[in-house]
C-alpha cells in the first residue's frame, strides 16, 4: 500500500494531518469511516428505491393488462 499525504482543511486552510495529535488523527479516521458508511447506506437506499419503483411499474402494467383483458369479456357478445 502506498502512503498518501493526508490533509485536513479548516477555514479554507489545508494542513497535513500528521502534524496533529494521535487523538485528532483517530477522530479524523472515525469521521472518514462514518462518511464511508453513510455513502454505502445512501447507495443502498437508492438501490432499494429503484427496485421499489421498478416493481411498482411492473405491478401497474400487470394490473392494466388484466383490466384490459377483462373488458371484452365483461362487455358480452355484441348484439347485431
Amino acid at each position: 500500500m502506498t502512503e498518501q499525504t493526508r490533509t485536513i482543511t479548516l477555514d479554507g486552510q489545508s494542513y497535513e494531518l500528521a502534524q496533529f495529535s494521535e487523538q485528532v488523527q483517530q477522530a479524523v479516521a472515525v469521521y472518514n469511516n462514518f462518511t464511508a458508511d453513510l455513502q454505502k447506506e445512501q447507495l443502498a437506499v437508492l438501490k432499494t428505491k429503484s427496485a421499489i419503483e421498478a416493481l411498482g411499474a411492473q405491478i401497474a402494467k400487470a394490473v392494466r393488462d388484466e383490466l384490459d383483458a377483462k373488458k371484452p369479456a365483461e362487455a358480452g357478445p355484441a348484439a347485431e
